[in-house]
């Protein structure tokens, strides 16, 4: 007869996070043990006891003036994205014509920082 080997604490506690999240069902985590216990879905649904979340954190689902809210606040995002980057395109350009203007007529525009001498 084949011995049931141990199994970490930290094993346990996982394999009963993920499934209490959902990220796991009872069926995959009997496969994942069959080959190491002889009875591994009572041995996992006492692990589910033993590890049970202290708290449930399940968040309510969005109505849709949320979903409105939240799609416009995206757009909105969109639009200052584009704003900023045709604002930076702009600076690049300004800054070209900076220089452009000081080479060829040898004067400077831009003014000095530091102490008047």
């Amino acid at each position: 007869m084949e011995e049931q080997k141990s199994f970490s604490k930290s094993e346990k506690r996982w394999i009963a996070r993920e499934i209490h999240s959902g990220r796991m069902t009872m069926g995959q985590a009997k496969e994942y043990y069959a080959t190491r216990s002889k009875n591994p879905e009572s041995l996992i649904r006492n692990w589910l006891r033993e590890y049970k979340p202290e708290i449930d954190f399940t968040l309510p689902v969005m109505t849709e003036k949320e979903k409105q809210k939240l799609e416009a606040a995206h757009k909105r995002l969109k639009e200052l994205e584009k704003q900023l980057e045709d604002a930076q395109m702009k600076n690049i350009a300004l800054e070209t014509m900076i220089d452009i203007a000081e080479e060829q007529l040898k004067i400077s525009i831009r003014k000095k920082s530091g102490p008047k001498q």
